[in-house]
């Protein structure tokens, strides 16, 4: 008979063998059943992570996008209304229409004209209107004037004691004052105790300043070592007078002054 109490028989060690296939494969089935589990959970982890991060037809909004939206559409809901008129600077078109105005209500009179022969077919008709014999010149620019124009032609005789009226031209037209800038010669000539009743300035475009203060900086440059004269109609001013330190000669005479205002340049004569 054969002892198997040892361990050590062909029964014992097919026991052993079967014993070890059952842990084998108790063994495979338990890792089976765990890569299972851990499929399995690792699928659910998966899937769970899938409704996450899985993009959908709805727009996801954010704070920093509800912020960009919020000011874009304040942006857009923002308006300005301007209701003050715009502010232009004064255009030099105007500065006839400045003076004219200033002039007139001072008590002046003033007339517009398109080019030379037109003043001086205007100063026929005022002569005639007037009952003038003689209107009396100075500068040769006038007189070259006249002649072109068959005005006054052969008058001999005539001095500014005997004429009604007398016609020069200017320095400067100050716009915003409605003065006129004379020379020295033409200021003295108006302190003249024989200085007809009327005196006619004839001048152009290019002699219109916009305030008077410019005119008679203007005047400091064009005649060094020279006072001006100011002719402003209206006023009680006696006497000279002073602007910015510099002395300025009040024009004495004459309150019945015609302008006469060239829209074209008065050429330069070409007499000695």
């Amino acid at each position: 008979m054969v002892n198997e109490e040892a361990g050590h028989g062909f029964f014992s060690r097919l026991k052993n063998v079967f014993s070890s296939s059952t842990d084998t494969s108790t063994t495979d089935d338990t890792a089976y059943e765990n890569s299972n589990n851990t499929t399995t959970t690792l699928t659910e982890e998966k899937a769970e992570t899938e409704d996450i991060i899985t993009p959908t037809n709805e727009t996801v909004t954010t704070p920093a996008m509800q912020t960009a939206d919020i000011i874009e559409k304040e942006i857009t809901l923002r308006t300005v209304e301007v209701t003050a008129p715009a502010l232009t600077l004064p255009d030099d078109q105007d500065l006839d229409i400045k003076f004219a105005t200033k002039f007139i209500d001072a008590g002046g009179k003033f007339i517009f004209c398109e080019t030379m022969k037109e003043a001086v077919d205007t100063l026929k008709m005022l002569k005639e209107e007037q009952g003038w014999k003689h209107v009396f010149c100075w500068e040769n620019e006038i007189k070259d004037a006249f002649c072109d124009n068959n005005f006054q032609k052969g008058m001999i005789g005539y001095t500014i004691e005997n004429s009604e009226a007398a016609v020069s031209l200017c320095e400067s037209l100050a716009a915003d004052e409605g003065t006129i800038i004379l020379n020295p010669k033409q200021a003295s000539r108006r302190r003249l105790s024989c200085f007809p009743k009327t005196h006619i300035i004839i001048t152009d475009i290019a002699h219109l300043a916009p305030v008077e203060a410019d005119a008679l900086n203007k005047f400091k440059q064009k005649n060094k070592g020279e006072l001006p004269s100011v002719v402003k109609l209206g006023t009680c001013n006696t006497g000279h007078f002073y602007d910015k330190q510099r002395l300025i000669l009040n024009a004495d005479g004459t309150e019945d002054i015609y302008v006469f205002l060239v829209d074209e340049i008065i050429p330069a004569s070409l007499r000695p």
